[in-house]
């Protein structure tokens, strides 16, 4: 594998997370203009599949939740509508969030032993994990990953995988009329897709056999699409697991 096609481990997030001169979309690992502008139309397409801003107190984990504006963002709605909110990612990252009682802060690499995880297992009612799961993919267990969450999650929980980069989607679009059209926009072009060129692809295998897989072991999964206002809508899809 090239350096340059190398995907980002969870120790290169860290080092990211402490370099102060990065932005808090760069410290995540994208360009700062990957969600400018789109930060409210995200939150809209998670609540829509996770609908935490119109309820009150529910006990809801982010797994790998970053640093940036979104995570912020999360943190506003969950603390105004009375969430037990749980953040997961690296010291490093967390420290870039704010330095009070709320949220409570879950430092390591998923899946961990921590005290919060072990009182609230089977207690949790959503679980959001955006803009993840490749990179578990390309470095570590994917179905240790999940499973270890899905336990967390009370009967009738729900987990929301959002962000999949799906190879196979990508190409039936670039392969379209629409998608040979943006082609032609290089300044489209770039930014938007090179980090997609990567040595480890998810596609429709990997993710029908992961729906399998969870169906199984008595979840309830669906493949959704994201809002189509969103920049990698047409490459991108989520994933949101029912447990029964």
């Amino acid at each position: 594998m090239s350096k340059k096609n190398k995907e980002l481990t969870f120790e290169d997030f860290q080092k990211l997370a402490k370099k102060k001169s990065l932005s808090l979309p760069e410290k995540i690992g994208f360009p700062s203009s990957y969600r400018e502008g789109y930060y409210d139309v995200i939150l809209e397409d998670i609540y829509s599949k996770l609908p935490f801003n119109k309820e009150n107190k529910k006990v809801i984990l982010d797994i790998g939740c970053g640093c940036d504006v979104l995570t912020h963002k999360i943190i506003d709605v969950c603390k105004k509508q009375q969430h037990t909110l749980l953040l997961n990612d690296s010291q490093d990252m967390l420290d870039n969030l704010p330095k009070d009682n709320y949220p409570k802060y879950i430092p390591g690499k998923f899946p961990l032993e921590h005290p919060l995880l072990k009182r609230y297992r089977g207690k949790i009612d959503y679980i959001l994990c955006y803009s993840v799961l490749f990179y578990v993919f390309a470095n570590d267990n994917i179905y240790q990953f999940i499973h270890e969450a899905i336990d967390l999650l009370k009967s009738g929980g729900r987990m929301l995988i959002g962000d999949i980069p799906n190879f196979d989607k990508r190409n039936r679009f670039l392969q379209s009329k629409e998608g040979l059209q943006f082609l032609k926009n290089q300044k489209q072009l770039k930014g938007s897709t090179s980090h997609e060129n990567l040595n480890q692809k998810m596609d429709d295998t990997v993710i029908f056999s992961l729906m399998m897989r969870l169906r199984k072991f008595g979840c309830e999964t669906y493949l959704l699409p994201q809002r189509p206002e969103l920049p990698m809508a047409n490459r991108r899809e989520d994933i949101l697991i029912v447990k029964r």
